[in-house]
């Protein structure tokens, strides 16, 4: 008896590479597709101190050694305290829009028991971004959501018969994927890197916030850079401490 052998017949050598060729195509494609998402997805910023050396207002203060500015100057030791009475506010400008993600509030022991915290866009619309009536005061950290250039918090019943007194009011978040200015191109300068323009809002003020704070602590850690943009600036009279570079 024969047995007839039969081998498979193997497909064309011009189909088979077809076949490689359209699973390569597919292949690239996808690992195509992947690399753009990743490379087009956003990068997060770290949300930073924002608040150091801007400029501040309040309702009152209890004296002159209780000015409202003494609550953003990065020193544990100054405060900012009111009159003795409800109620009362203070208003940090944080010079230019920001998204904002935390207060960090630190109480001396005249502290409100009911207050709240509002942004604002133009220092005039207000949304309460936080509100409690029953704070116990010592170091608070608050969670906030939202775009503002201004942050206000506003007491309306006091813990005590003294005044409203804040160690330290700092605002926290990120100003266009950084903390402070950009360089062009990209780059965070930091919070104490100040860039003026023409038509920046009170510049002789700020200028003299800084210098307030070098002549205060003129060995102290503070640094601040002003940089001044191309443009005609009028009868700005910028006093330099020992830790205050200009540029413009």
């Amino acid at each position: 008896m024969s047995v007839a052998l039969v081998r498979p017949s193997r497909p064309p050598l011009a189909a088979s590479r077809r076949r490689r060729t359209l699973a390569l195509a597919v292949i690239t494609a996808l690992v195509a597709t992947l690399l753009a998402a990743v490379q087009a997805a956003p990068a997060q910023a770290a949300p930073v101190l924002l608040s150091q050396g801007s400029t501040v207002t309040a309702s009152s203060q209890e004296n002159g050694g209780t000015a409202a500015g003494n609550a953003v100057d990065g020193d544990g030791g100054t405060r900012w305290s009111s009159a003795f009475a409800d109620p009362q506010w203070i208003r940090i400008d944080l010079g230019s829009p920001a998204a904002l993600s935390r207060v960090e509030l630190a109480w001396e022991a005249a502290h409100a028991k009911s207050y709240r915290i509002e942004l604002s866009t133009n220092g005039s619309d207000w949304t309460t971004a936080y509100s409690t009536t029953s704070s116990a005061g010592g170091n608070e950290t608050l969670t906030v959501s939202g775009d503002a250039r201004y942050v206000r918090l506003t007491g309306t019943e006091r813990a005590t018969g003294y005044g409203y007194s804040l160690w330290e009011f700092k605002v926290f978040g990120t100003r266009d994927g950084g903390g402070g200015p950009e360089i062009p191109g990209g780059g965070d300068l930091g919070p104490n890197v100040h860039v003026f323009d023409p038509s920046t809002p009170n510049i002789q003020g700020k200028v003299d916030e800084i210098f307030q704070q070098q002549e205060e602590a003129q060995f102290g850690s503070g640094r601040h850079a002003l940089l001044f943009k191309p443009g005609t600036y009028n009868n700005i009279n910028a006093q330099i401490g020992f830790y205050t570079q200009i540029a413009g």
